[in-house]
């Protein structure tokens, strides 16, 4: 399924949800996910196209009269009661969680997401919302996403789209204001290490996924096997890439390829827009919880100003935490996952995907 994920509508004060929800039927979405925190004049089927609605109560409202008959075709989950099937899918479906990660480190929400899959098997998304603004973390079996607020986010008016069948997260918003600058999509990978030994076709299948999203430019945060560079396949993108402090930049380097360098200035900027690339920063995070991160995020933009995005890698796992003026991303692996990510400006629309599996080929008896 693809499922339109939003929450935190409130009043609504603005009159954003009909635009929301307008968008996210040109995404063809078959269901809405309201991840809490919405006001009871909102119940109603038409505001939402007449798409099924899932949507998440707070303990405050399940006595109310206005929250007893869910509207036709809408589904209520209620604390302690929050996990139901959709389709053969089983998902997590509610408020306050999010704000968990708030006090709690990365690590250990990713281990409280395994534990939630050991005692409800099958679970493979988390949605939660209330801190409104987005965030994203992945394990192996467990995704949790916020997808941001309709009233008082940090960029515009923010929802998040899920494909259920191929893994595909997109966070995006509806800004305020019209930006008058065009249009572009820088793509986002790490950890690539051998992959050219284990997936000779890699590098095209990376390529096209890049083509598709309209990506041109590539930064690839480390743990790059230095033979990699200047693959043939990335030829008609403009790739950065960060080396580790025990690699030696390349005698020779394909005019294409801009080295990063930690230990001069670890900031790329692409039409105005600046990245801060550290790969083992990845690790540090782990370590944090998402308002230790905010708090670094404005560390290194007092050392490097203006920054937009700090990109991350070293871990396994894909992360997303958006504060109020930067952005932390890393794609997750490509060794085992073949994780990537597509940041598209100034939209500040990310895309996280990985590239499909090759079916394993039948066996004839």
């Amino acid at each position: 399924m693809i499922l339109g994920i939003l929450g935190d509508t409130h009043q609504d004060n603005d009159k954003a949800l009909p635009h929301v929800i307008r968008e996210l039927t040109k995404r063809k979405v078959e269901a809405i996910v309201h991840t809490g925190d919405i006001e009871f004049h909102h119940l109603d089927s038409k505001l939402f196209d007449d798409l099924p609605v899932i949507c998440a109560l707070n303990a405050e409202q399940i006595d109310k009269p206005a929250f007893k008959t869910p509207p036709s075709g809408w589904i209520y989950t209620v604390p302690g009661q929050r996990i139901i099937d959709l389709n053969h899918i089983r998902i997590y479906v509610g408020h306050k969680r999010s704000f968990d990660f708030l006090k709690t480190t990365e690590h250990n929400l990713m281990a409280f997401l395994d534990q939630m899959r050991r005692d409800n098997d099958g679970l493979r998304w988390v949605f939660s919302g209330h801190t409104h603004h987005q965030s994203f973390v992945q394990t192996r079996l467990v995704n949790s996403i916020n997808p941001g607020a309709i009233e008082n986010s940090f960029d515009g008016y923010s929802f998040a789209v899920v494909n259920t069948e191929n893994g595909e997260v997109v966070f995006s918003r509806i800004h305020r204001t019209k930006p008058i600058i065009p249009t572009f999509s820088v793509g986002v990978i790490s950890d690539s290490g051998r992959i050219s030994n284990i997936d000779p076709d890699f590098w095209e299948s990376l390529a096209q996924e890049f083509n598709k999203r309209g990506a041109n430019t590539i930064i690839h945060c480390g743990n790059i096997n230095l033979k990699d560079i200047g693959r043939p396949e990335l030829r008609n993108f403009l790739v950065y890439c960060n080396l580790r402090e025990d690699q030696k930049r390349p005698a020779v380097c394909p005019d294409n390829w801009r080295i990063i360098c930690n230990s001069d200035n670890p900031v790329v900027e692409i039409n105005g827009y600046r990245f801060y690339v550290q790969l083992d920063l990845g690790i540090d995070l782990l370590q944090k919880s998402e308002f230790d991160m905010h708090t670094t995020s404005l560390e290194l933009r007092r050392k490097f100003p203006e920054l937009d995005y700090i990109l991350c890698g070293f871990t396994h796992n894909a992360l997303l935490v958006e504060g109020e003026q930067i952005k932390i991303i890393n794609p997750g692996d490509v060794i085992d996952d073949r994780n990537f990510a597509v940041i598209c400006l100034p939209r500040n629309e990310i895309t996280f995907g990985h590239i499909p599996a090759v079916c394993l080929p039948s066996i004839e008896d």
